[in-house]
């Protein structure tokens, strides 16, 4: 049977002694579980992940409609310079 999103799971993890002392301390700053630190500490790694791409994608979509605004003010400004220039005269070499 598969496990659903909200179904919470045992991890056996290995890592260094200094980090587990790093993080016993912090639960004990925090006054709670070892547990809840490490969960905690991870969910906000991956919202602040989450907000950075947001941030990103947010970026990037300013730049490409700045551009367009800029291309069409580019091309209204193109077409009024080419209507308001007079035409030279028939039978002169433009230079």
């Amino acid at each position: 049977m598969a496990r659903k999103p909200t179904d919470t799971v045992q991890l056996k993890l290995r890592f260094s002694e200094r980090l587990r002392r790093r993080l016993e301390q912090a639960a004990k700053h925090n006054d709670w579980s070892m547990n809840t630190e490490i969960v905690n500490r991870l969910d906000v790694s991956f919202q602040r992940e989450d907000q950075e791409e947001m941030i990103e994608r947010a970026t990037r979509d300013a730049v490409q409609a700045q551009q367009e605004v800029t291309r069409k003010l580019l091309a209204a400004e193109l077409r009024k310079n080419q209507h308001e220039s007079p035409s030279p005269p028939k039978g002169e070499d433009s230079k």
